[in-house]
C-alpha cells in the first residue's frame, strides 16, 4: 500500500506544522547519532555487508539467542514480504482491522486470505499462517502475552507471524525471543526503525527457528539494508540508546489525549495500550477532517478509511507534546462545531 500509510507528510511539505499521523515518537534527540554517522559517513563509499551479518550478531547477543535465529531486514516491511514470499500460495488468516501490508504481501504471493478466525479450522487449508500485530496497528490494543504463548504452543501445525514492531511503545509484556527458542512455528517481527525512531533508515528484524531463517535468507536480495542504516543500528545497540526517555510519562500523556478526545460529542475513541489511538467521527469523513485540519491548523492525521474492516469515518492519531495534543483537541472540537452549524 504505497499510498496508504500514515506519515504522508512528504505530500504537503511546509504545510504540516504538527504531525499526528506517524506512530513513531517525534521528540527523539538525534544529536549523538548524527555526530556518529557524520564521523562514519565514508561507509557510503563502499558496499555494505550483503546480509548485515555484523548487526545480526550484535542483535543476537543483545536478545540472548543464537546468531542463526536472527535476520536483519530493511524495515519490518521487508520481513513481511519475505515471509509471504517464502510461503507462497499458503492460506493466511489476517484478523481485521490491522496493518495493511500483511494483506498486500499475501495477495502479491497468491495466498488464500481470510479475515475471520472463528471457522478457520473447518474451512481453510491446513498450510496456514496467522498474522498477528501486537501491539496492533491501527487500534493500539495489546493481546495478553500468556495467551499468545499458549496459542502458538498448542497449535504447532500452523505458523504464526507475530509482529511486535510497536513493542517499545507499550508497557504491556511482549513475547521475549529467548523465551521462544524451543518453538519452531513462530516468527517474531520487530522494528528497529520504530524502537530508535529512525523510520527513514529502514531497519527491522525477524527472530525464528534456524530452518526458517535459513530459508528466508535464500530468497532475499543482497544489500537490501544500506550502509548508513547498518552503522546506525550498530551504534544504537552498542550504546543501548533510549530514544524515548520516559515511556511511562509519554503513555500518561497519550491517555490524557485519549480522555480529552473522548469528551468531544460525535467522536468514539477506541481503547489503546500504546501512544496511538483509533478514532471514529460521526457526520463526517476522515478525509474531510484531515483536509480541514491541514488547511486550518497545519495538523496532519492518519485517514484510516483504507484499512480493511474500517469505514470512511475512521482516523488515527499519535500523542505528541501536551500543548500540541491540546491544540488537536481544540481543532477537532472546532471542526465538529462547524459541522453542527452547517447541518443544524
Amino acid at each position: 500500500m504505497i499510498n496508504g500509510h500514515g506519515d504522508d507528510v512528504f505530500r504537503y511539505g511546509d504545510k504540516v506544522k504538527i504531525n499526528f499521523s506517524s506512530n513513531v515518537y517525534s521528540q527523539a534527540d538525534y544529536t549523538a547519532l548524527k555526530e556518529h554517522l557524520m564521523q562514519h559517513f565514508d561507509v557510503v563509499a563502499h558496499y555494505p555487508e550483503p546480509d548485515a551479518h555484523t548487526l545480526e550478531c550484535m542483535l543476537a547477543e543483545k536478545l540472548g539467542v543464537k546468531e542463526n535465529t536472527v535476520m536483519v531486514t530493511s524495515g519490518a516491511n521487508e520481513a513481511i514480504y519475505l515471509i509471504a514470499q517464502l510461503y507462497k500460495g499458503w492460506a493466511s488468516i489476517i484478523p481485521q482491522p490491522t496493518f495493511s501490508e500483511y494483506e498486500d504481501a499475501c495477495r502479491m504471493f497468491n495466498h488464500v486470505i481470510s479475515y475471520d478466525v472463528k471457522d478457520e479450522f473447518d474451512v481453510m487449508p491446513k498450510d496456514r499462517i496467522y498474522w498477528i500485530c501486537n501491539p496492533n496497528n491501527p487500534t493500539g490494543n495489546v493481546l495478553v502475552k500468556g495467551m499468545l504463548n499458549h496459542i502458538v504452543r498448542q497449535h504447532p501445525r500452523y505458523l504464526y507471524v507475530i509482529d511486535q514492531s510497536y513493542a517499545d511503545y507499550t508497557l504491556a509484556p511482549m513475547l521475549d525471543p529467548k523465551e521462544m527458542t524451543d518453538v519452531f512455528n513462530v516468527m517474531l517481527v520487530h522494528s528497529l526503525s520504530k524502537k530508535f525512531c529512525i523510520p527513514g533508515l529502514r531497519l527491522g528484524y525477524i527472530v525464528a527457528s534456524p530452518i526458517i531463517i535459513g530459508r528466508l535468507k535464500q530468497i532475499r536480495q543482497p544489500w537490501t539494508v544500506n550502509a548508513l542504516a547498518i552503522e546506525a543500528g550498530k551504534y544504537m545497540l552498542k550504546h543501548d540508546v533510549q530514544m524515548i526517555p520516559d515511556l511511562k510519562a509519554y503513555l500518561v500523556e497519550a491517555a490524557r489525549l485519549h480522555q480529552n478526545l473522548s469528551t468531544i460529542a460525535g467522536l468514539k475513541v477506541m481503547k489503546s495500550d500504546t501512544n496511538f489511538m483509533l478514532v471514529s467521527i460521526e457526520n463526517s469523513t476522515a478525509s474531510d477532517l484531515k483536509r480541514w485540519l491541514l488547511d486550518n491548523y497545519g495538523i496532519l492525521i492518519r485517514d484510516a478509511s483504507n484499512i480493511s474492516g474500517l469505514d470512511n469515518n475512521y482516523f488515527r492519531v499519535t500523542a505528541q507534546r501536551a500543548e500540541e495534543n491540546d491544540l488537536l483537541v481544540e481543532a477537532i472540537q472546532a471542526y465538529v462545531d462547524q459541522q453542527n452549524e452547517v447541518t443544524g
